[in-house]
């Protein structure tokens, strides 16, 4: 994880590399945990942050990856007085997670497909997301207002 504030007001920058395995999970609380505590985030803000970026990266590790192998996932948060900024990347299959139908919420429990209340959980705690595909793989901005 890099720590870079180079001018005063500018925004902070942390990033981590973390490989494609649910077990690797638990490095990206500790992160947000770091992140949260050395830019005075409220506990909120830092278990909201933590859950969206969770639930997309288990997305990710899940099915991003038929083929098998190891990969790396990135996560970059950039951090200013008014936002914060998470880039989450991979060189998985392309996915837009912002294409994905909202699930029916009244549907009964038991009738439910599998699936899709994480993205759907995800987009409620952000207040914007972004995707594109790029030339190295998939690219999902979160904004969240401070």
């Amino acid at each position: 994880m890099a720590l870079q504030n180079d001018r005063e007001g500018s925004p902070v920058f942390f990033s981590l590399e973390m490989p494609n395995r649910l077990d690797e999970l638990e490095s990206l609380h500790l992160f947000f945990e770091r992140v949260g505590r050395e830019t005075g985030w409220s506990d909120r803000l830092c278990m909201n942050m933590t859950l969206a970026c969770e639930e997309l990266l288990t997305n990710t590790i899940s099915y991003g990856f038929p083929q098998g192998g190891d990969h790396l996932l990135r996560v970059s948060v950039f951090c200013s007085e008014r936002q914060v900024e998470v880039v989450l990347e991979d060189e998985g299959v392309p996915f837009d997670p912002l294409a994905a139908e909202a699930p029916d919420l009244e549907m009964a429990l038991e009738d439910r497909p599998i699936g899709g209340l994480g993205i759907h959980f995800a987009k409620r705690l952000m207040d914007d997301m972004a995707y594109e595909r790029t030339s190295s793989g998939n690219r999902l901005v979160l904004l969240k207002k401070v």
